[in-house]
C-alpha cells in the first residue's frame, strides 16, 4: 500500500481546496520512491547523507563505502535522475541537487546541531532534512523574502511519528508563502510541478511584498499558504519520505 494512503490529511490545516492536491502529491511522491530498485534505493539514501555531510557536488567517487563499482553507481544515479528525484549534471558528472538538499545556493538554509549549514532545495522540503539529522532536535530554517530582502527565521522539530513542531516569531503571522500552482493543479503532472516549480516557492515578509513582486514581475497563478500551513504540507511530505526510505 502506498504510504500516503495510510496518512490522514487534516484539511483544516491546509488552505481551502488544497486537500485533494496535497493527497495526490503525496501519492505521486510515494509511487516514485517505491519504484526504485533495491540498488537505486541504497545509492539514493546514501546520497542524502553525502549531500548533508559535504555540501558540494557529489560524484560516484563519494560512494566508496557502498562497495559498488563507480560504473554501477553512475548507472544508478543516471536511472534515478530520470525519475526527477535528483539533478545530475552531465558536464560536471556530479549531483547538484537531491531534494531536500541542494549544493547550489538557494534562498533557503537549514542548520541542525552538529551539522554544517546546508541549502535546501525548497522551503517546503527544508524540514525533510530532519530524516538525516534525526528526530527530536531543532532544525533552524531561514529564508529570504525575494522582495524586501528580509530574512525570515523559524525552527521545526520532528517527532518519531514524523509530526512537526513549529517555533516561529510573532511576526510570522504576517508571512506569506507563495505556491505557484496552476489553475487546475490536478490536471497536470503533480510531481512534475514540484520538480519544475520548487525554486519559485517563496516566503514573503508581508502580503504587500508578494503583491508588489507579482505586480512588477508577474508569473504563474498560485495559492497563498501561511507558514503553519506550509509546515503542515512539509509534514505530509516528511511522512511519505520517512515511510519509504530508511535514513535513520
Amino acid at each position: 500500500m502506498n504510504s500516503a494512503q495510510s496518512f490522514h490529511i487534516n484539511r483544516t490545516r491546509l488552505p481551502e481546496g488544497q486537500t485533494a492536491w496535497v493527497a495526490t502529491l503525496m501519492s505521486r511522491v510515494g509511487e516514485t520512491l517505491n519504484a526504485l530498485t533495491a540498488e537505486e534505493r541504497v545509492v539514493y539514501t546514501a546520497l542524502w547523507k553525502l549531500m548533508a555531510t559535504f555540501g558540494s557536488p557529489i560524484t560516484s567517487n563519494h560512494f566508496a563505502d557502498l562497495k559498488f563499482s563507480p560504473d554501477r553507481v553512475r548507472q544508478a544515479l543516471a536511472d534515478i535522475d530520470k525519475t526527477r528525484l535528483l539533478w545530475f549534471d552531465d558536464d560536471l558528472r556530479a549531483v547538484l541537487r537531491c531534494p531536500p538538499f541542494s549544493v547550489l545556493h538557494t534562498p533557503h538554509q537549514v542548520k541542525a546541531f552538529g551539522w554544517e549549514r546546508a541549502y535546501a532545495a525548497s522551503l517546503i522540503e527544508a524540514p525533510l532534512t530532519l530524516l538525516v539529522y534525526g528526530p527530536n532536535m531543532w532544525l533552524h530554517v531561514q529564508t529570504t523574502c525575494p522582495r524586501s530582502g528580509e530574512v525570515l527565521k523559524f525552527r521545526v522539530m520532528a517527532g518519531d511519528d514524523y509530526t512537526l513542531r513549529l517555533d516561529a516569531p510573532p511576526e510570522s503571522e504576517h508571512w506569506v508563502i507563495w505556491m505557484p500552482l496552476p489553475d487546475n493543479p490536478l490536471e497536470d503532472d503533480v510531481y512534475g510541478w514540484l520538480h519544475e516549480s520548487r525554486l519559485r516557492i517563496g516566503a514573503f515578509y508581508t502580503q504587500n511584498d508578494l503583491d508588489t513582486q507579482r505586480y512588477y514581475e508577474g508569473g504563474p497563478a498560485g495559492t497563498i499558504y501561511t507558514l503553519e500551513e506550509a509546515v503542515y504540507l512539509s509534514e505530509c511530505l516528511l511522512f511519505v519520505y520517512g515511510q519509504a526510505l530508511d535514513l535513520r
